[in-house]
């Protein structure tokens, strides 16, 4: 296939399949294309990396992209930058002597405006060991806190949420009791009207304290899904966003 031809298949199954990946209505499109067809390489085996910058859907030519490369989560230890030719930049990160990824971040100025991107591509990565072990106690101590856990009931309590809830969905806030009598934690199920058995998508919250919207991901249960989205700290998610703010201001000042 002409590599015209391929970059363009390649953008828009990025656009569909990874558009998390750019910012929101950027003018600017990044497409990075390794020599390894996985992204991995052999330990002490150099990686090439093809850069192409699009604006505003046109290839942008003999322009200079600045680079840094380094280990994942480590200091750059390469920078550099590379004016494109015919569109096309070519970026080698060079190699690892051991197990791991390198960091590769880049960026171009188009109008005094900095536009950024970051891939990494790996090197054995199915051969790195934890960095830190379990002390000799822990499946003692983890049994002994399964068998606390478990005295404590399984109290749930849901509650119908009509202003979540619409012709396809019912959404219910669920109160579930938690570890200790008295403690709480609290989440949200979205699911189907109609009868029958549905798949089910269980949510962790991610870090930090922050309110809880069932509508971001209400499409899960008007297509066929059971969803639950949970928070851990124990405050109610339907309350205002103030008292939020003021639950996030104690914790973090």
């Amino acid at each position: 296939m002409k590599r015209g031809a391929a970059n363009i298949i390649f953008m828009l199954a990025t656009i569909v399949l990874c558009g998390q990946n750019y910012p929101y209505r950027s003018d600017v499109l990044w497409t990075c294309t390794p020599d390894s067809r996985d992204w991995l390489y052999k330990i002490n085996e150099d990686a090439e990396i093809e850069v192409l910058v699009y604006r505003y859907g046109i290839l942008q030519d003999s322009i200079e992209i600045s680079y840094s490369i380094g280990p994942e989560l480590m200091p750059a230890n390469i920078e550099g930058s590379v004016i494109s030719n015919n569109g096309v930049a070519t970026i080698f990160p060079g190699t690892m002597t051991e197990p791991g990824f390198l960091d590769c971040r880049l960026s171009v100025s188009f109008d005094g405006t900095i536009y950024k991107h970051h891939i990494k591509v790996g090197f054995e990565p199915d051969k790195l060991t934890p960095y830190t072990h379990h002390p000799d106690d822990f499946t003692a101590f983890w049994e002994e806190a399964k068998k606390e856990a478990a005295l404590c009931p399984m109290l749930v309590e849901r509650e119908y949420v009509p202003k979540y809830s619409n012709d396809k969905i019912d959404c219910y806030l669920v109160k579930l009791q938690a570890f200790q009598k008295g403690q709480y934690v609290y989440g949200y199920l979205t699911k189907p009207k109609a009868g029958g058995k549905y798949p089910v998508v269980f949510s962790p919250p991610g870090a930090g304290i922050k309110p809880m919207d069932p509508l971001k991901d209400i499409s899960y249960a008007e297509n066929g899904f059971i969803r639950f989205d949970m928070e851990i700290h124990g405050i109610r998610p339907d309350i205002d966003i103030e008292v939020y703010d003021e639950v996030r201001r104690a914790f973090f000042s």
